[in-house]
């Protein structure tokens, strides 16, 4: 197992402190891993516990995966790993132990455990997802509290955050962009029909399997559509997707503030980085005031169908914006149709050259047009 040396730490010190492990033993490891680390040959903590019989390999890894113990444990279902953790909960892959049914296991931290607006809140996503129905949508399962742990079951998506792809493959092509921004449009239009903003599109936030199946996920944020919800006035969300108006802390969000954020979400799939860079503060500040950095923007990095979709998506006015995620979807599957007549042999569709160049010339004047809408 090579678990990271800050996971280490902070796993090996916390089992310390509960007089899990002998306070002096787990002294000595950290003497020790810094001593090989000096001299050129690191070793890690668990290596160095492993050897000196301080702890068997089976009950490491448990603790590894529970986080020291501090996630509960479930009768009749075994801890797998765990898939990620945010600012109120982590989320783990879980097995039941007779059936071998996978399922993805969300539990709020325990020290939001003993706040009531934090538990309303976490077991209002619970319901949610519970309730929700859709293809581009992580379902809910079942969820409660267990001694003094609240939490709920998920499907299991077995897939990877849009944040992990861009951070180990750097930016997409375009027309794989485009294909994950359709289904989270999807998406963001049958929350719209519930009556629901997101408020919290980002990466981070966004699943994508091995089949290509997209899944919005982390509906904690999310609330009714105009009015304060969960958050009253307060801002809510992600500093660096946040829209203007959301980050003004106005309490009348829509649909819209969650196509801008979707639009922040493209621009770092297509260009690698984000479309604001600093602290919270100034990032809250640049999406109200700031424009799009032109040199990233019309630099000739993306085509000019992209930087159309960018800039609509992201306009700092949302009454400029695409109005719905249906009109963001027809214009994607414009585009995405003009350029497969395109490609397409003629003797393959039936068309000659003349043919397809008016169906593409049509397919313009329908891009124009809603341009100058």
């Amino acid at each position: 197992m090579k678990p990271d040396p800050a996971t280490e730490a902070r796993l090996f010190g916390k089992l310390a402190m509960r007089g899990v492990l002998p306070r002096d033993a787990v002294g000595e490891l950290f003497a020790a891993a810094k001593a090989a680390a000096a001299a050129g040959q690191p070793v890690g903590l668990s290596s160095l516990a492993l050897r000196r019989g301080l702890i068997d390999k089976e009950r490491l890894l448990l603790y590894f995966h529970t986080d020291g113990d501090d996630v509960p444990g479930l009768p009749g279902y075994e801890y797998v790993r765990k898939l990620g953790e945010g600012g109120t909960a982590r989320v783990y892959q879980v097995r039941h132990a007779v059936e071998g049914r996978q399922e993805a296991l969300k539990i709020l931290h325990a020290e939001l455990a003993a706040r009531p607006d934090a538990v309303k809140a976490f077991l209002g996503e619970a319901a949610l997802l519970k309730r929700l129905e859709h293809e581009n949508v992580v379902k809910g399962l079942r969820a409660g509290r267990f001694g003094e742990h609240y939490l709920f079951f998920m499907e299991l998506v077995d897939g990877r955050t849009l944040q992990d792809m861009i951070a180990q493959g750097g930016a997409f092509d375009e027309d794989g962009a485009l294909f994950v921004i359709l289904q989270v449009a999807r998406a963001l239009e049958y929350l719209r029909e519930q009556g629901l903003v997101h408020r919290d599109i980002k990466p981070a936030n966004i699943l994508v399997t091995a089949e290509n199946a997209v899944k919005v996920i982390d509906l904690g944020f999310a609330a009714s559509g105009g009015g304060a919800g969960a958050a009253g006035g307060t801002t809510s969300g992600t500093a660096a997707f946040l829209s203007p108006e959301q980050a003004q802390g106005r309490t009348d969000l829509d649909v819209r503030s969650d196509i801008y954020s979707l639009g922040a979400t493209l621009y770092q799939m297509v260009l690698g980085e984000l479309p604001f860079t600093g602290d919270d503060a100034e990032l809250v500040q640049k999406a109200v005031l700031e424009g799009l950095s032109a040199a990233a923007t019309k630099g000739g990095r993306i085509s000019a169908h992209m930087h159309y979709f960018i800039e609509k998506m992201m306009a700092k006015d949302r009454d400029i914006r695409y109005q719905s995620p249906q009109e963001l979807m027809a214009d994607i599957e414009d585009q995405i149709a003009g350029k497969r007549t395109l490609e397409v042999e003629p003797a393959a569709e039936g068309q000659d050259e003349a043919e397809r160049a008016l169906h593409a010339r049509r397919r313009e004047e329908r891009m124009r047009r809603r341009r100058n809408r």
